[in-house]
């Protein structure tokens, strides 16, 4: 959730990939590291994040961490390249579970990796089933999409997707947000875990049944090609049958919405207003692209769909206003967390941690007043890993006061709240990592599922590769076919099976 429109690190990475432009200069080799300065970077890294994350042991343990701690400034006298400062940082700072917590490679780092790395020559799709592909790459180009892969290089699906977990953001315990966010890009990934491989022994299942066993060898990075970047727009409605409609809100960025010169309360109202006008008793809101954007926006779509105004938070801290680190060589570091408009909403604890006040107009609550019109009729929600941030929190929200059956896969964010919102940016002054820190402790007003984990789907339907990109898939017929039956209560509503 962001108190200001979040573009979470994780969309940089869709570019990675990308060819080299002919009028791209090359990529220059970063220059190596002393022990001395991976060093000065790492105990950085640690210092910033106790000093400006609100709770360091929300998902994990005290002694998990100075274990972990230990062992990343052990390390550090084997460390000569920038990008292994990355991997030692991205490792130690994921099983803290914020998945707006974003570690990323300096620049240089990116492009020299971009020109020179030789990887996997798969792209790969992540489900609950299993892992897929999804593209074929050089000697590589003849396995089938949606062959299951069984293994690489002796690595089953258990032991890669710890290795997708180990460098990606995340929260708590939930799988699904890499799966989505970064699934496709485990080359990269596995490159910067192992180095180079000159091959991979490969298992896997083609659709048709069969087994395989062959090796294939690695490809330049360079030569694949540019992942599009899927664009956020206003939210959209569409009549699928009288009294059927199917809300499709893909992010809640104020930004999104001033570009299509509207504001999302405005264009959400006009909406509702249509809603109500075509008489519509039941309603499929897809949440599935939805990452989050502007505080209150999912809570003003909320009050569209619940007249009674929720208690949402039980706090908002953050460890205080000023912010200030210091580097084993001297450099300073420093943020202010609230502007000057923020900072009125705050009251000071015991501790110096600041606490937002519940005073219009957000404090702690979903909405002041209530929203006309009210959708008073069924509810089906789809949503999945990339329902995250504020996407994340109306799940929650309507979860918790049971409103609507949930199709599609859990939730890319935990139940019990997030850390987000404002944030602190600081770049490794040796190798250039780049840290994008959260700021704020969103705790929920209720208990998690159990703690670490993201509000499930009833009728689970995981994306299949062979419909990515596809929004009429088998989840969303599966919302169709529930949303017209005849369930009051959403705990009696049936999965139905759809081909």
């Amino acid at each position: 959730m962001s108190p200001s429109s979040l573009r979470r690190f994780a969309f940089a990475l869709m570019v990675m990939t990308a060819p080299v432009s002919a009028a791209e200069p090359p990529a220059v080799a970063p220059p190596a590291l002393t022990p001395g300065q991976a060093l000065e970077d790492i105990q950085l890294s640690i210092d910033i994040v106790e000093a400006a994350l609100p709770d360091l042991y929300w998902h994990q343990s005290r002694e998990a961490w100075a274990a972990a701690r230990a062992k990343a400034l052990a390390r550090a006298s084997q460390i000569t390249d920038p990008m292994q400062v990355y991997t030692e940082v991205a490792t130690l700072m994921g099983p803290i579970g914020e998945g707006h917590f974003d570690v990323l490679p300096s620049q240089g780092a990116v492009a020299w990796e971009r020109q020179t790395a030789s990887v996997l020559p798969l792209d790969l799709h992540w489900n609950t089933d299993g892992v897929f592909v999804r593209a074929g790459y050089g000697g590589a180009a003849d396995i089938p999409v949606g062959s299951r892969v069984l293994s690489i290089n002796g690595d089953g699906d258990d032991t890669m997707l710890a290795e997708l977990m180990r460098l990606s953001s995340h929260d708590g315990q939930i799988t699904t947000l890499p799966m989505r966010d970064i699934g496709a890009r485990y080359a990269i990934y596995r490159h910067r875990l192992h180095g180079d491989e000159v091959s991979f022994a490969l298992r896997y299942t083609t659709p048709q049944g069969a087994t395989v066993a062959r090796t294939v060898t690695a490809t330049p990075l360079a030569d694949r090609p540019r992942e599009p970047v899927a664009e956020k727009a206003v939210a959209r409605l569409e009549w699928l049958a009288p009294g059927v409609a199917y809300l499709d809100v893909s992010t809640f960025s104020n930004r999104v919405y001033r570009e299509a010169h509207t504001d999302f309360r405005s264009h959400i109202r006009r909406l509702f207003e249509e809603i109500e006008r075509g008489r519509a008793t039941r309603l499929i809101l897809d949440l599935r692209r939805n990452g989050g954007g502007s505080e209150p926006n999912e809570s003003i779509l909320f009050s569209f769909l619940v007249a009674q105004p929720l208690h949402k938070y039980a706090s908002v801290q953050t460890r205080g206003q000023h912010l200030r680190v210091t580097s084993r060589s001297g450099r300073v570091f420093e943020q202010d967390v609230f502007d000057e408009d923020e900072i009125h909403f705050q009251k000071v604890l015991p501790d110096g941690r600041l606490s937002r006040l519940n005073v219009p107009p957000e404090g702690l609550m979903s909405h002041w007043v209530p929203s006309v019109p009210i959708y008073r009729g069924r509810l089906v929600v789809l949503a999945g890993g990339a329902t995250f941030s504020g996407g994340a929190e109306l799940a929650s929200m309507l979860h918790h006061v049971r409103r609507g059956v949930f199709v599609g896969e859990e939730v890319g964010g935990t139940h019990e709240g997030n850390t987000s919102g404002y944030n602190w940016r600081v770049e490794l002054p040796n190798s250039g990592v780049r840290l994008k820190v959260p700021l704020l402790k969103f705790t929920f007003n209720w208990p998690g599922l159990p703690q670490g984990r993201g509000v499930p789907a009833q009728c689970d339907v995981p994306p299949s590769v062979m419909e990515i990109g596809v929004v009429r898939d088998r989840a969303w017929r599966v919302a169709r076919a529930v949303a017209e039956q005849s369930w009051r209560d959403p705990r009696q509503a049936q999965c139905p099976t759809v081909e």
